[in-house]
């Protein structure tokens, strides 16, 4: 009996988990009897649009969902119940778009559609494309552009196949999410040639091809060694540290563990350095390895400078000393300590000193790819292997002597007070075809 009882109540429990596991699984999908989203406003933006609207007062609802079409495709976006907003993007159309917003349940089934229709503003590579200026440049041309919305695309730069009549060439793909941003295409001969340049977003939109033909000005690497001019400008740092010689800068060793140059620490050492490129060149950058290929900025690297240049010394100015002193370097107490030069750090800054004869070469800073949101961690490893480059302004006139002044030092600034700093390799390029005073 007890064995008929058992089998029984064996049978009842079985069929009673077997109906609770068909309710666990119920279709996914199908109607559900609930209304559309409500309160909502529609705001268009540059390719698309924010919807918000009432956050659902419904625990069984596991998501929002938006439905729509973009270039003959249908997509969805999803957002979180706990949020009250919703964005549609990837457009490059002002034309009007519809789509269908749902209230999405537990068991994937959709709430009555909500029906929008909005018209997109100006999507972002076309606004790029607007924006476009190409000028010739050093080796090829520069194009500059706009891009508000931080969105990376490629700029993609073609030139006509030589081999192919008719086919074009994809010379190089550059990606960037830069505001303003600025990219020097070289590789080419100083020939005439037709460049184009187009806009590539991450949703497959591609903007029309703008052309420039020209002819890019002549560059090549200004050759090496380059002589060591500290010693005879005042306040310059002329120190080295053990044997970290000057000159392993101009050496073509990178990308080592210690290679390169580093002052030696001590107060009033100056932050400035000089050098002769050993001829007139009219500059198109300059490149900097840092000392340590794992720690481009860290270590002593330079990170921020600034930098002037000129085609000639007037060496009759070397023994006026006041002449060749920054100003920032004084109210930066470079000096502080400089018993040998006597300098009183709270001297009167001379109404005519070198930078009033020399030409102003910009501001210098690193790019921050460590500090990107979020870092970009290859951006740094690429200026570790390929060195920082440093661009020249285009209408600046030839020169011969380079007097950089140190404004950050692994990111610190202004600089500790013991200007302690370092480099590995330095190189310059640009026309030395210029005239030779």
């Amino acid at each position: 009996m007890k064995k008929y009882n058992f089998i029984i109540i064996t049978l009842v429990l079985s069929a009673f988990l077997a109906c609770e596991h068909d309710e666990d699984k119920r279709p996914s999908g199908g109607a559900w009897n609930t209304g559309p989203l409500t309160g909502y406003s529609v705001t268009p933006i540059n390719g698309g649009a924010t919807i918000t609207y009432d956050i659902p007062r419904d625990n069984d609802i596991l998501y929002v969902m938006a439905e729509y079409e973009r270039n003959g495709k249908i997509f969805t976006e999803k957002a979180s119940v706990h949020k009250n907003e919703l964005t549609i993007e990837g457009f490059n159309t002002t034309s009007p778009v519809k789509a269908s917003l749902y209230k999405v349940n537990k068991q994937e089934q959709r709430s009555e559609p909500l029906e929008i229709e909005f018209e997109p503003l100006e999507g972002l590579i076309t606004i790029a494309q607007n924006s476009l200026e190409m000028i010739p440049g050093f080796g090829g041309i520069v194009a500059s552009w706009h891009n508000p919305g931080n969105t990376e695309f490629g700029v993609r730069l073609v030139v006509p196949d030589e081999q192919r009549p008719g086919e074009l060439l994809t010379h190089e793909m550059y990606f960037s999410s830069t505001e303003n941003d600025r990219r020097s295409f070289r590789g080419f001969e100083p020939e005439e040639k037709a460049f184009g340049v187009a806009f590539e977003d991450k949703w497959g939109n591609i903007s029309d091809t703008t052309w420039l033909t020209t002819t890019p000005f002549f560059e090549t690497m200004v050759p090496k060694p380059y002589a060591d001019f500290r010693a005879s400008i005042p306040y310059d740092n002329p120190t080295t540290l053990g044997g970290r010689d000057i000159n392993t800068l101009w050496d073509n060793v990178v990308n080592t563990a210690s290679h390169g140059w580093l002052t030696q620490p001590g107060a009033g050492n100056g932050l400035s350095m000089t050098i002769d490129l050993g001829q007139v060149v009219k500059l198109s950058r300059i490149v900097i390895h840092g000392y340590h290929i794992n720690s481009v900025y860290g270590q002593a690297n330079v990170t921020q400078f600034e930098l002037w240049g000129s085609d000639k010394i007037d060496f009759a100015r070397l023994s006026d000393r006041p002449y060749w002193l920054d100003e920032t370097s004084v109210r930066n107490n470079a000096f502080s300590n400089d018993v040998a030069n006597k300098l009183d750090p709270m001297a009167e800054i001379p109404a005519h000193t070198f930078k009033d004869d020399w030409q102003y070469l910009n501001w210098h800073a690193i790019p921050r790819f460590d500090r990107m949101v979020p870092p970009d961690p290859q951006g740094a490893a690429n200026l570790a292997t390929n060195g920082t480059e440093y661009e020249m302004p285009l209408d600046a006139k030839p020169v011969r002597y380079l007097r950089l002044f140190v404004r950050e030092i692994a990111g610190v600034m202004p600089p500790a007070p013991n200007n302690y700093w370092s480099m590995g390799e330095f190189t310059a390029y640009g026309d030395n075809t210029v005239p030779q005073n």
